[in-house]
């Protein structure tokens, strides 16, 4: 039998930073869809040109209770979102895996994934991912959001967005590098609450009062995450935001 692919990961991902949301929250999550348009305008602001975004909504979805009725609520999901219809398949631990991916229409010519996992407990988890083709502007990404809302509806599912943004920020001096960061926690009205730092490579976590949604970490709300990573091959800069977490590199 086929094992699901990568997507799998990020369903898993996508699951246990859920759980940590609504245990923050108190059982859901506040206005993603705010949050991740929020995002976009201030990526407006930071970068020359985004060469990236990613918006993934991850969140539990209906019961199931057997391999038919698992079958159909996979076959409703690819139905909504107009993707290619995909055979169910269970992965080592025997959880009911869908995955389905393509390029529709609607998609413009951006990546689509769509992952439902189903439990012993016969509940289930649904991840929605777009990987924005290059050079959309923030004001088309919105929109699609929106389309996409509006696919997901009829499922009864109202999209959390997470929202990854990069682009390159060229060469910077270590002034440059600190100026930069100076910008960002402008930008952001954003707090540091942890920093990590290794060889070309740093991460800062945020809160912010201009995001909804957050984690707690560290007794704080952290609800955007900023990476800025020197590359190895030509030491120009690369810049990573996400709220409210960098989940995904890929």
């Amino acid at each position: 039998m086929k094992r699901p692919n990568g997507i799998w990961a990020i369903v898993l991902l996508g699951a246990m930073l859920w759980s940590g949301w609504s245990a923050y929250a108190g059982g859901g999550f506040s206005d993603g869809e705010s949050d991740a348009k929020t995002l976009l305008r201030i990526a407006d602001r930071l970068y020359g040109s985004i060469a990236y975004v990613a918006v993934q909504h991850s969140g539990d979805y209906a019961a199931f209770d057997g391999d038919e009725s698992f079958a159909k609520l996979a076959e409703r999901v690819s139905s909504a979102l107009r993707l290619p219809a995909a055979e169910p398949v269970r992965d080592a631990n025997g959880h009911w895996v869908f995955v389905a991916e393509g390029s529709p229409a609607w998609a413009e010519s951006g990546r689509l994934q769509a992952a439902l996992a189903g439990w012993a407990d016969g509940t289930t988890h649904l991840t929605v991912r777009w990987d924005a083709p290059a050079g959309m502007t923030s004001n088309r990404i919105a929109a699609w959001m929106d389309e996409a809302a509006a696919k997901l509806k009829p499922l009864g599912v109202r999209p959390d967005w997470m929202t990854t943004v990069r682009g390159n920020v060229g060469y910077l001096s270590q002034d440059g590098i600190d100026a930069l960061w100076a910008n960002i926690r402008d930008a952001l009205d954003g707090t540091p609450v942890e920093t990590y730092t290794d060889a070309g490579s740093e991460i800062v976590s945020f809160s912010s009062p201009l995001f909804n949604q957050g984690l707690r970490i560290r007794d704080a709300k952290v609800n955007v995450q900023a990476a800025l990573h020197r590359s190895s091959e030509d030491g120009t800069f690369g810049l990573t935001i996400a709220t409210p977490l960098i989940a995904s590199e890929s």
